[in-house]
């Protein structure tokens, strides 16, 4: 019975490694390592006759067969063995060829070179006779053999730190943490549906896809949409003295939303960064049209600039829209070295064409330029031209007429109660010039369009008669009037030059007088081209007051190749050749 007891075990541990599959990845000992083992039969053979003792030739047949039969180890205990790269495959060609598109794409990442190539790969194998196999080791190292691959020592301290630092190692750590985090998922309480709700689901989880981008919605227009908290200011208002004068500037900026432009780019930011750089530090109280918020913080961040930089410490703005308002806000901005008392804002019905998103208005601003002295500045941008042909579109001319009749308004509100001077300014989109046929582009137009004249009139409250705009030739009423009056109401710089001068659309004259090229084509839409135009205005009523003087009323055209601060190469890595398709009014406004 002690010698078919060991023969029983040593079947059951055969059939239960035949039932495991002869797969195995300990199945890994080559011929040459089999003939290893021959002597170590043969000496067990040549002992045989000289032992009685047949349980320890069963017990070293037993070890034999184990070691030279990996795949019949038992499963009772395992280890980790390592294959050197060297004489193995890369780990990427053990994975099965992928079927498609994906799987080849990352089968392809997967091949891509990684650090520490010849590191080991460790491949898990199955020991039957852990201590056996260890004492096995030991007996051939201290003979001097060398043991199969399988059994080698586990590697040193370099070569572990040096696989902790591959890639799959950084894949398998962040693998176990993200089990860690569904294991602590999966213990949270559960709550479940009702029976009455549960058939609801899918229901459910769309109106949850549908709040979380709600609330995703909501915070990015509250971060992109609603006005900026401004730092306090850090310079002194500013007061203007006798003898001294303050210096104004109104410009369309042409800053539009972002995505809308005219041409291949409009260099926002660019110019954004040249409008406080060069034009801020020049300008004691500057209007700026077209300076629009919508899903932007340039507005933002020209507010904040020239408050800390240059002590613009007041500003009034057009309103802020969101996009549930379908449409823009006004774009309009005024800011002021010096304090504003009174602050107003009004908006016009929406527009047509593309000004319909365009919620244009007027701004207000009373400023004290001194202990004594204010005066009342207005600052809009009406209704554009959208003529064919050069033909003027009669429905865009009544909606620019009737915006003037509502600033009219807005201006005997806020300004009616004193006789403080009224400066009134901006991009009016009306052109005074008279283009005529026979006269070179270059003629300077002393004689005022009919629709400069009506915009004239209105603003003063006198209104135009009706059959002049479109009514019926008997019909004799006067429509726009009001009654309260700015008689002295007066375009300053007209009077300056004595014409109408071009602030939108001009030319430059090359040495050949009769070659013509347009004067800006990198912000200016194409079919606007050496229009030559006289579309921004800038008003002025001194109301009965000799306190205030307007002065040297004149344009600012804010050309690159004008600015006296840059140098050649400064100028040559401005990609635009001007701060706007407008030309800028600029005056000086002096206290006696």
């Amino acid at each position: 019975m002690s010698q078919d007891a060991p023969t029983q075990d040593h079947a059951s541990e055969v059939d239960e490694s035949q039932s495991a599959g002869h797969g195995s990845t300990g199945f890994a000992l080559a011929g040459d390592d089999l003939e290893q083992q021959q002597p170590l039969l043969g000496h067990g053979q040549d002992n045989g006759d000289d032992n009685d003792d047949d349980g320890d030739e069963h017990e070293r047949t037993h070890r034999i067969q184990a070691s030279a039969t990996p795949s019949m180890m038992s499963r009772s205990a395992s280890t980790e063995s390592f294959v050197s790269t060297q004489s193995a495959p890369p780990p990427y060609e053990l994975y099965p060829p992928a079927r498609t598109w994906t799987g080849r794409i990352y089968n392809w990442v997967r091949q891509l070179p990684r650090f520490a190539t010849h590191q080991a790969i460790y491949l898990p194998t199955m020991g039957s006779r852990r201590r056996r196999r260890r004492r096995h080791a030991h007996t051939q190292h201290s003979q001097g053999e060398q043991a199969p691959y399988n059994h080698q020592p586990l590697p040193s301290t370099a070569t572990s730190s040096l696989s902790s630092t591959s890639i799959d190692s950084i894949a398998s750590n962040a693998y176990s943490y993200y089990q860690q985090w569904v294991t602590r998922v999966q213990a949270l309480p559960k709550y479940p549906l009702p029976s009455s709700v549960a058939r609801y689901r899918p229901l459910l989880v769309c109106l949850c896809i549908l709040a979380l981008l709600l609330c995703s919605f909501l915070l990015f227009c509250a971060i992109f949409f609603a006005p900026m908290d401004l730092p306090p200011p850090v310079i002194p208002d500013q007061v203007l003295v006798p003898g001294s004068a303050a210096r104004i500037l109104t410009q369309n900026i042409i800053m539009r939303p972002p995505g809308i432009k005219n041409n291949w780019s409009d260099y926002k930011d660019q110019r954004i960064d040249y409008l406080i750089e060069h034009i801020f530090p020049h300008y004691d109280i500057i209007c700026l049209q077209e300076a629009f918020a919508f899903a932007t913080r340039r507005k933002d961040k020209l507010i904040k600039e020239a408050r800390l930089r240059y002590g613009f410490n007041y500003h009034v703005e057009s309103p802020r829209k969101y996009p549930w308002n379908i449409g823009i806000d006004g774009g309009l901005l005024i800011l002021s070295k010096y304090p504003i008392l009174q602050a107003d804002v009004i908006q016009y019905p929406r527009g047509k064409h593309s000004d319909w998103l365009s919620l244009k208005g007027a701004l207000h601003a009373k400023i004290q330029v001194s202990s004594s002295s204010s005066f009342h500045l207005y600052t809009t941008h009406t209704q554009a031209s959208y003529d064919l042909n050069n033909v003027i579109n009669p429905d865009d001319t009544r909606i620019r007429l009737s915006q003037f009749a509502q600033l009219h308004e807005f201006i005997s509100a806020t300004a009616r109660a004193d006789d403080a001077p009224i400066m009134v300014l901006g991009d009016l989109n009306v052109d005074a010039a008279v283009h005529h046929a026979d006269l070179p582009p270059t003629h300077h137009s002393k004689e005022s369009s009919v629709h400069y004249t009506w915009m004239t009139q209105v603003l003063k409250g006198v209104g135009v008669p009706a059959r002049e705009v479109g009514g019926d030739e008997d019909d004799s009423d006067i429509i726009y009037q009001h009654d309260w009056r700015l008689l002295d109401l007066v375009d300053k710089v007209y009077a300056e030059y004595g014409y109408h001068p071009v602030t939108f659309g001009d030319i430059d004259i090359l040495q050949d007088p009769t070659r013509l090229v347009p004067g800006e084509t990198i912000l200016t839409d194409h079919d606007q081209l050496m229009t030559m135009q006289s579309i921004d205005r800038l008003y002025w009523s001194a109301r009965n007051t000799t306190a205030l003087t307007v002065m040297h009323a004149v344009v600012e055209p804010n050309k690159v190749r004008d600015n006296k601060d840059l140098s050649d190469n400064d100028r040559a890595a401005i990609d635009f050749t001007q701060i706007s398709d407008h030309y800028g009014l600029k005056c000086q406004l002096a206290l006696s």
